[in-house]
């Protein structure tokens, strides 16, 4: 009875994995300077602000600017200063972010200096 129970219980984990992947394994990140932020909501505590963001990258010969949803709860921080997403205008950041349904939604935004 043991044996099946450990044969079936990796079986099992495997399954609910590979139907549910986490959403770290997808995980991507991006650094750049902050062009602008649209806000769709925003409430006075950390986490507090959900909209977009744009975001321009220098990957290559010339810079790129990519779009970044920021649900409300998102962290966005600056050390151990909690930030809002209007005060990242102008400011050089790291953001960790995941493409879910063709739209890149962020996980977490850090301030690393003031930028331009």
């Amino acid at each position: 009875m043991f044996r099946r129970l450990g044969l079936s219980l990796p079986a099992a984990l495997l399954s609910v994995l590979m139907l549910f992947p986490s959403v770290g394994f997808g995980q991507e990140k991006a650094e750049g300077t902050v062009v602008s932020t649209k806000l769709t909501a925003c409430q006075f505590k950390p986490g507090g602000c959900e909209g977009y963001l744009t975001l321009e990258t220098k990957g290559g010969a010339k810079p790129d600017q990519i779009t970044l949803k920021v649900a409300l709860g998102t962290p966005i921080k600056k050390g151990k200063e909690d930030l809002y997403l209007p005060a990242l205008r102008g400011k050089l950041v790291a953001v960790s972010y995941v493409t879910d349904k063709s739209e890149k939604l962020v996980k977490s935004i850090e301030v690393l200096e003031t930028g331009r």
